[in-house]
């Protein structure tokens, strides 16, 4: 461990509420409070952890674009309808 990368304890004074929240804000990210508060320090934008069936309904959304794509060939219209799952899909892999 070289001396950039050792760690200091830096102690803090939180209300009861700012604790509370601390703790509920770090546990929604899947992060320790103290990797949370890192994360925050360093400018990172932290995001709550999806749940397992977010990813599920991300990779059945996947499927179907995928059925729906090898359709176009037999109908054109649904091409319009693919690249709308396709935006939702993108939409809601930003937001995860």
């Amino acid at each position: 461990m070289s001396t950039n990368d050792k760690k200091v304890r830096l102690k803090i004074r939180l209300t009861v509420e700012e604790k509370a929240k601390l703790e509920h804000d770090a546990a929604l990210c899947g992060l320790t409070q103290s990797e949370y508060f890192r994360q925050i320090c360093l400018g990172k934008r932290t995001r709550p952890k999806q749940p397992p069936e977010f990813w599920e309904l991300l990779d059945a959304l996947y499927e179907i674009h995928d059925k729906l794509e090898r359709l176009t060939v037999y109908c054109p219209e649904m091409t319009e309808e693919c690249s709308r799952l396709e935006q939702l899909v993108l939409f809601l892999q930003e937001v995860a």
